[in-house]
């Protein structure tokens, strides 16, 4: 009877202890949403779904952000690597060139363009200058020059789709609390890991929950191409 006791006085005093901690968890979250918030959206910088933001698009994505201003928002899931080879969805890319390169699923508007990220480029009238060494591009001259340079997977990247919003919505959205707005580091987009990225920011930023790290968990969500693409 003592036995029975004592387990039903632990688990009381772990509900207690579970709820303070409940309580203290929401103040925390709710604080940083405020900061995050604080931070206006600007090229460069990383969004970051919370924890709550249930959009099958979004869940779970660190988006960067390519282009800000008063025409509205672009900007790149870099987080959710698909099973689809560069070589097996583009035109034209011989599969030595392109097997090393898997496709992105960088959002849910236009699939049938492909996009790049650039790291440590010069400055040229076919790429666009994201911020620091990120060059941001979709010219098909630049994608063969690159590859005939061998550019380094960890200097780049290609994307399908982008994620797209008009001005104001993504204003509204970040008030809601659907995402946090923090400095990107360059080194995380093009990071060996990019699975795990959302995971390894929202503990920082919203600590709490168990979350396990599959890193092609989010692959099944792209759909294979039904045709080739074609970049501009």
């Amino acid at each position: 009877m003592r036995g029975i006791s004592s387990l039903i006085i632990n688990v009381f005093v772990l509900l207690l202890a579970g709820v303070a901690a409940g309580a203290h968890s929401g103040i925390a979250h709710a604080g940083l949403l405020a900061g995050a918030a604080s931070m206006a959206p600007a090229p460069g910088l990383f969004l970051v779904a919370s924890r709550d933001l249930a959009d099958p698009h979004f869940s779970r994505t660190v988006i960067y952000l390519v282009s800000h201003d008063d025409d509205g928002t672009l900007g790149l899931v870099v987080n959710r690597p698909s099973k689809i080879l560069l070589a097996d969805a583009v035109s034209g890319i011989r599969k030595d060139a392109g097997e090393d390169h898997p496709i992105y699923y960088g959002g849910p508007v236009r699939h049938s363009m492909i996009t790049m990220l650039i790291r440590s480029e010069k400055e040229n009238p076919l790429l666009r200058q994201v911020a620091g060494d990120v060059f941001f591009s979709h010219d098909r001259r630049v994608l063969d020059r690159l590859l005939a340079e061998q550019k380094p997977v960890n200097a780049l990247r290609f994307y399908m789709g982008h994620a797209g919003w008009v001005a104001g919505q993504l204003q509204q959205e970040i008030g809601r609390g659907d995402w946090y707005v923090v400095e990107a580091e360059p080194a995380a987009i093009f990071s060996t890991r990019p699975a795990s990225l959302w995971n390894r920011l929202i503990e920082k930023l919203d600590p709490g929950g168990l979350y396990v790290e599959l890193e092609g968990v989010f692959s099944a969500r792209v759909a294979p191409p039904q045709g080739r693409f074609n970049p501009s």
